[in-house]
C-alpha cells in the first residue's frame, strides 16, 4: 500500500475500532510522539504564482486573471476563507496593483479530487523541509522579547508574520541597516531571506476549503515620489504584496489601509487596525497579514462544557472549561508539562505548556518554552532529544478563551541588534529610494488574536513597518488541566509557531 492510500484509508478509520485502539493496553513509544496519524500537522500551502508590476508614479498594471491559468484575482472587499465575516473594501481609487492568489485542490472523499489534494499536500511537506532549522535564530531572538514583558497579562505573538515584514524591511535596506536585519534573522544574504521568503509563502497558504491559513502582504506608497522599480519588483516577486498609493497621513488613505487590515485578517483585528494610522512624513509603509482557521481533529463535545475555575495571578475566576478525552502524549521539561491537540486532515496542532506550581509561564521564556517548541519531536531522533515522554489517555480540560494583544515592537527590535533603522542619521534606505534622506522607521505596531472554542482555532495577525523622513514631516490516564496561567503554540506541519501566547487570564 502506498503513503497516499495509507493516509485515505486512515482518515476514514471507523470510528469504534478508534474507540477499541483507545481501550487498548499502551506502552512507552520511542518513535514517532507527534502522533494522530504520524504526520506534524502543518497550516501550510502552495501560494502565488503571478508576479505584479508596479509604475513608480501612480500607474497601474493589474494582473490579467485569464492570461494565468489556474489563479484569481483577490478583488477588493473579497477576503477568502472567512466564513462569509463582514469584508471591508478597499477604495480601489488607491490600487495601483495586487496580488495573484491560486485556486487549490479542495480537499474531498472524491478519488479523483483527493489524489490532487493529495499531491500538493505532499509537495507543501517537501518544500518545508527546504527551510527547517532555519528560522530558529529569529524564533529564539524574537519570542521571548515579543511574547514577554507584561507579567499577569495576555499577550499573542505571531512570529511567521513578523518575519515576513522584516524580510520586507530588509528589502529598502541596505549597507549596516540591512546587515542587522539579515543578523537576527539568520539569513547570511538578501538572497538567501528572499528564497528562503518565496518558500515559507508557498508552504504556508492554504485555501483548500477545509483549512484556512491566508497570508498577504503590501506596501504603501506616497503619490508624490518615485521609488526604484527594481525594489518594489523584488517585493512583488518574493513577497506576493500588492501596492497601494495615495496622499499619507490623509483620512481617506489611512481608512484603506485599515480596510485592507481587516480584510486580510477577516475583521478579527478590527479594533486593533483602527489604531492604525500612517503620517504625512511617512514615506512607505509596509503590511503583512495571516489569517488562520481549523477545526479540531477531535472536537470537544458542547454538551461536556461547563464552568470550572481558573486560578488567575490576581484571583480565581470562573469561565467555561471544555472537556475531552483521546490518546497522546505527555512531554516533561524542566519547570513544566506540555500537551497537544491535533487540527483536522494533518492541518496542525495547538501545543499546551503547563509551568509547575510555583512557576510562571512569563519564568519560561528565558528559552525552555522556544527550546521546547523547536525540539524535534516527530521521528527517532526524539527519544534521545526529548527523553522525558510517556504515552496516556489524556483527559484535557482546558478554558475557551478569546486572546488578543498589540505589541510595539521597536524595541524588541533594538534588543535583536536591529538599530541602525531607527536612526535617521545612519540608516541606509537606498534601496527604496532617492529622493529624501533622513528615514527612519517610526512605527512598528504588532496585532495578534487566537480564538479557541469546542470546534477549533480561529486566528490573525497583522504587523505595519512605518518608514517617515525627518525631511517630510494508549495506556494510563492522566489529568492535564489548564486551570492556572499557561503558554500555548499554534504549529504547522513543519513545526514551526504560526501563533504563541500566554493565558493569564481566559
Amino acid at each position: 500500500m502506498n503513503e497516499k492510500k495509507l493516509y485515505d484509508g486512515i482518515t476514514h478509520i471507523d470510528d469504534e475500532l478508534v474507540e477499541e485502539a483507545q481501550t487498548a493496553p499502551a506502552k512507552k513509544r520511542r518513535s514517532s510522539p507527534w502522533a494522530k496519524w504520524g504526520a506534524l500537522a502543518a497550516c501550510l500551502c502552495l501560494i502565488v504564482a503571478g508576479v505584479l508590476h508596479m509604475l513608480p508614479r501612480g500607474g497601474t498594471d493589474v494582473p490579467d486573471p485569464d492570461a494565468n491559468p489556474g489563479q484569481t484575482t483577490v478583488e477588493p472587499g473579497q477576503n477568502p476563507g472567512t466564513g462569509g465575516q463582514e469584508t471591508y473594501s478597499v477604495d480601489p481609487r488607491f490600487l495601483a496593483a495586487r496580488a495573484v492568489y491560486p485556486e487549490q485542490a479542495p480537499y474531498t472523499h472524491d478519488a479523483a479530487g483527493f489524489d490532487a489534494w493529495w499531491e500538493a499536500d505532499q509537495a507543501r511537506r517537501e518544500l518545508a523541509e527546504t527551510y527547517k532549522g532555519a528560522l530558529n535564530t529569529f524564533l529564539t531572538g524574537s519570542i521571548p522579547r515579543f511574547l514577554g514583558g507584561d507579567a499577569g497579562k495576555n499577550k499573542v505573538y505571531s512570529p511567521l508574520n513578523v518575519y515576513l515584514a522584516m524580510g520586507m524591511l530588509a528589502e529598502i535596506t541596505d549597507g549596516e541597516s540591512r546587515q542587522q536585519i539579515l543578523d537576527a534573522m539568520g539569513a547570511d544574504s538578501i538572497e538567501t531571506l528572499r528564497t528562503r521568503v518565496k518558500a515559507l509563502w508557498e508552504a504556508n497558504y492554504q485555501d483548500d476549503g477545509a483549512t484556512t491559513c491566508l497570508l498577504a502582504g503590501s506596501f504603501w506608497l506616497r503619490d508624490d515620489m518615485s521609488y526604484f522599480q527594481e525594489t518594489l519588483d523584488s517585493l512583488a516577486k518574493n513577497y506576493y504584496a500588492s501596492s497601494f498609493r495615495g496622499a499619507m497621513g490623509t483620512e481617506d488613505y489611512n481608512a484603506a489601509l485599515q480596510a485592507w487590515l481587516n480584510e486580510q485578517t477577516g475583521g478579527l483585528l478590527k479594533e486593533q487596525a483602527e489604531n492604525i494610522e500612517l503620517n504625512p512624513s511617512t514615506v512607505i509603509a509596509l503590511a503583512t497579514a495571516i489569517y488562520f482557521k481549523a477545526g479540531w481533529s477531535d472536537e470537544f463535545a458542547k454538551e461536556g462544557t461547563a464552568p470550572d475555575v481558573f486560578h488567575a495571578a490576581d484571583g480565581d475566576v470562573t469561565c467555561d472549561f471544555m472537556h475531552s478525552s483521546e490518546s497522546g502524549f505527555i512531554f516533561r521539561g524542566d519547570g513544566f508539562t506540555a500537551t497537544a491537540k491535533y487540527l483536522r486532515n494533518g492541518s496542525g496542532a495547538m501545543w499546551f505548556v503547563l509551568p509547575d506550581e510555583g512557576t510562571t509561564p512569563e519564568e519560561l521564556l528565558d528559552g525552555r518554552f522556544t527550546e521546547f517548541l523547536l525540539a524535534e519531536k516527530s521521528d527517532e531522533s526524539a527519544a534521545d532529544y526529548w527523553a522525558d515522554y510517556e504515552h496516556y489517555i489524556i483527559n484535557l480540560s482546558m478554558p475557551k478563551f478569546d486572546v488578543a494583544s498589540e505589541t510595539d515592537l521597536r524595541d524588541g527590535m533594538k534588543a535583536m541588534g536591529i538599530t541602525d533603522v531607527f536612526n535617521d542619521a545612519i540608516s541606509d534606505f537606498t534601496p527604496l529610494t532617492d529622493v529624501v534622506d533622513q528615514l527612519y522607521v517610526s512605527q512598528a505596531q504588532h496585532a495578534a488574536r487566537v480564538k479557541v472554542d469546542e470546534e477549533g482555532v480561529e486566528a490573525a495577525a497583522f504587523t505595519v513597518i512605518a518608514v517617515d523622513s525627518m525631511g517630510l514631516i494508549h495506556g494510563e490516564e492522566i489529568d492535564f488541566t489548564l486551570d492556572r496561567p499557561f503558554l500555548f503554540a499554534v504549529t504547522g506541519q513543519d513545526g514551526l509557531p504560526l501563533f504563541v501566547g500566554v493565558v493569564n487570564q481566559p
